[in-house]
């Protein structure tokens, strides 16, 4: 994926990412934590947690730093995973305006979970895009379970947001 795609995928994350915020806030005090039985997660925080340290994890790995780490079962209000997901997400944006085009799509071998695996950087940040994306579905499923609506945050709806 190039460049353009990327910033794309992360502006259409963002553009979700306030959705599902504007509907968590909607469900009221302590909605991150509370349980959602049958939903394949216990809680929203889960979910979302999971999501932002995927971008910990592999922007620590593509930058030999270490991650920020969170405790995902320590999370009750909206702020402390947001301020949480800006920063990975910060990492995410300093990685890719470091490099060129060159170096972003560069094929590089790395080790992931003991397996030497092929990826540029463009591929891993693609992927964590698509990752946060992928577990929509999920975040829809724990709404539904909390007796709430899910935002509308099929891509179509970013476009309309942002050709406005």
């Amino acid at each position: 994926m190039d460049r353009a795609g990327i910033e794309e995928l992360f502006a259409y994350t963002d553009f979700s990412w306030r959705e599902h915020a504007r509907a968590i806030s909607a469900l009221g005090p302590k909605a991150l934590s509370r349980s959602a039985p049958g939903s394949g997660w216990p809680a929203l925080r889960n979910a979302l947690g999971h999501v932002a340290l995927a971008y910990d994890d592999w922007i620590a790995e593509l930058t030999s730093s270490k991650m920020i780490g969170l405790d995902v079962e320590s999370i009750d209000v909206w702020d402390d995973l947001e301020i949480y997901r800006r920063t990975v997400r910060e990492k995410f944006r300093k990685l890719l305006e470091s490099v060129n085009d060159d170096e972003l799509t560069r094929i590089r071998t790395m080790d992931v979970d003991g397996e030497p695996e092929s990826y540029s950087f463009a591929d891993i940040l693609a992927n964590l895009l698509l990752h946060e994306r992928g577990h929509h579905g999920d975040i829809n499923t724990l709404f539904y379970q909390l007796g709430a609506e899910a935002p509308l945050v099929d891509y179509r709806f970013f476009l309309s947001a942002t050709r406005r």
